[in-house]
C-alpha cells in the first residue's frame, strides 16, 4: 500500500467531581513531553484489551461525527488501529468501510447497535442488523460488537439479545462482544458478575468517576477490556470564558488524565478532521504534567455549574413527569459543545415524545433541588428543547426568551 501523508491527504480532500489522580508525581513530572517534536504525530503506545488478545492504540478513532474516509485512513497512517462506529452514526459505517477495506486485516473495528423496539431486538432481528452493518463496513466480521448505550443493567440479561451475540460469534461474524454505557456505576457490576462480556466502552473523565473507579479496576482485573469515551467532561472549553485560550491544552490534559489510569486500556475520541488526528495522536504514550493538573482544576471550577454529568442520574427520580433529563442534556452537549448538530438532532428526535421536556415550562423544577452540582436543570432542559425540538411555544406557557436562559 502506498503511504499517504498529510499533504497528499489534504490534496485529495480539497485543500460530584472525581479527585485528581496524582499517582507518583515525581514520575509524572519527569516524563518527557513529545508535543514539541518535529516528527509527524504517531501512536507510541499499544495496550492489551482485557483478555481478548487484541492490542489497541491507546488513542482510538471515534466515528460519531465522521465526515471523510481520508481522515480515517490518515489516522491509520499515524498508527491508530482501533476504529469505533455504530449503526446509528449516520453514514459512519459506510465511510469507514470505504476507508479501511484495503487494510482490514491491520485494524480493529468496533460497531454498536441500540436495543430499540421489541421487533428490532429479537435474536433474528439483531443478527440481520449486524449483517447489514457488515455490508456497509465491507467486511465479513467485526472485531468487537457492542450493545449500544446500555444504562439499565437488566438489558444485559435479555436472553434473546445474548443469544444473538453468541450466534454471531459462532458464525464468525463478530470476535468479541460487550456494551457501551453512560452509567458505569449501574452497569459494571452486572458485567463483572455475569462473565458474559469481553469489552466495555464507558463514560470516563476527570469530573465524574469517583464512584466508578473501583468497578473499573475490578472489571479490568477480571479480564474485561475497558475503553473510555466522553473523555473531555463535556468539551465545554470553547464555551467557558476562562478556557477559550486553552482549548487545545485542555483537550491534551483531559486525554492524559484518562490514559493515566492503568485500569483503562484505551480511549475513543471523535476525529472528524486531519487536525483532530494530529492533535490527539500526538498525546499517545504521554503522562500527566503539573500544568495539566492546574488546567483541569480550572476547567472543573468553571464547568461544574453548567456540565450535566453524563453518568449522574440523581435528578431522574425527582422528576414527576418522567422527562429523559440525561439523554436530553447529552443531546444539547452534542449540539452546543461538540458541534455535532446533525447527530444531536437525530438522537433528540428519537426520544419518545412523552419523555421530552414539554411539562417543564409549568413545573416547579424539583430536578434542580435534587441536582448535587447546582445545575439549573429546568432552564437547561427548556433551552435544549428550543435548540433541538420543533418549537418552544409550549402548551399553557409563554414563549421563553432564549437570551435569559443560561448557557
Amino acid at each position: 500500500m502506498k503511504t499517504m501523508n498529510r499533504r497528499r491527504f489534504l490534496g485529495l480532500a480539497g485543500a460530584g467531581a472525581a479527585p485528581l489522580r496524582l499517582g507518583s508525581l515525581s514520575k509524572i513530572l519527569a516524563a518527557p513531553s513529545l508535543q514539541d517534536e518535529a516528527s509527524p504525530a504517531k501512536i507510541r503506545a499499544y495496550r492489551p484489551l482485557g483478555k481478548t488478545g487484541l492490542k489497541i492504540s491507546d488513542i482510538g478513532f471515534g466515528g460519531i461525527n465522521y465526515l471523510s474516509p481520508e481522515v480515517a485512513l490518515y489516522a491509520y497512517e499515524c498508527g491508530v488501529n482501533a476504529f469505533d462506529t455504530a449503526e446509528g452514526y449516520g453514514q459512519s459505517e459506510r465511510m469507514l468501510g470505504q476507508a479501511l477495506k484495503g487494510i482490514r486485516d491491520k485494524v480493529i473495528i468496533t460497531t454498536k447497535h441500540l436495543l430499540t423496539t421489541p421487533e428490532q431486538t429479537t435474536t433474528e432481528a439483531l443478527v440481520k442488523r449486524m449483517e447489514e452493518s457488515l455490508r456497509k463496513l465491507q467486511t465479513d466480521h467485526v472485531d468487537i460488537a457492542l450493545i449500544h448505550a446500555v444504562d439499565d443493567p437488566s438489558a444485559l440479561r435479555r436472553e434473546e439479545v445474548l443469544a444473538a451475540y453468541d450466534r454471531l460469534k459462532r458464525e464468525g461474524k463478530i470476535r468479541f462482544s460487550g456494551f457501551s454505557t453512560h452509567q458505569p456505576v449501574r452497569t459494571l457490576p452486572e458485567a463483572i458478575a455475569s462473565g458474559r462480556f469481553d469489552v466495555v466502552l464507558m463514560t470516563y473523565n476527570h469530573m465524574e468517576n469517583a464512584a466508578a473507579e473501583p468497578l473499573v479496576a475490578q472489571a479490568r482485573a477480571k479480564g474485561i477490556g475497558t475503553i473510555a469515551m466522553k473523555v473531555f467532561a463535556g468539551g465545554k472549553q470553547g464555551n467557558l470564558k476562562g478556557l477559550v485560550n486553552d482549548r487545545l491544552k485542555y483537550s491534551q490534559a483531559a486525554l492524559r488524565w484518562v490514559l493515566g489510569n492503568p485500569s483503562i486500556d484505551g480511549l475513543i475520541v471523535t476525529m472528524s478532521t486531519f487536525a483532530h488526528v494530529e492533535e490527539y495522536v500526538a498525546l499517545s504514550g504521554q503522562t500527566l504534567t503539573r500544568e495539566d493538573l492546574k488546567l483541569i482544576s480550572r476547567y472543573r471550577e468553571e464547568a461544574s455549574p453548567v456540565y450535566c454529568r453524563v453518568s449522574c442520574d440523581e435528578c431522574r427520580s425527582a422528576c414527576p413527569h418522567g422527562v429523559a433529563v440525561n439523554e436530553i442534556l447529552r443531546c444539547a452537549m452534542y449540539y452546543e459543545d461538540y458541534r455535532m448538530e446533525g447527530h444531536a438532532l437525530r438522537v433528540y428526535a428519537g426520544i419518545e415524545e412523552g419523555r421530552k421536556p414539554i411539562p417543564c415550562a409549568a413545573c416547579d423544577g424539583p430536578c434542580e433541588a435534587a441536582c448535587p452540582h447546582g445545575i439549573e436543570v429546568r432552564a437547561r432542559l427548556l433551552r435544549s428543547h428550543a435548540l433541538l425540538g420543533p418549537d418552544l411555544a409550549l402548551p399553557g406557557s409563554r414563549r421563553v426568551d432564549m437570551d435569559i436562559i443560561i448557557m
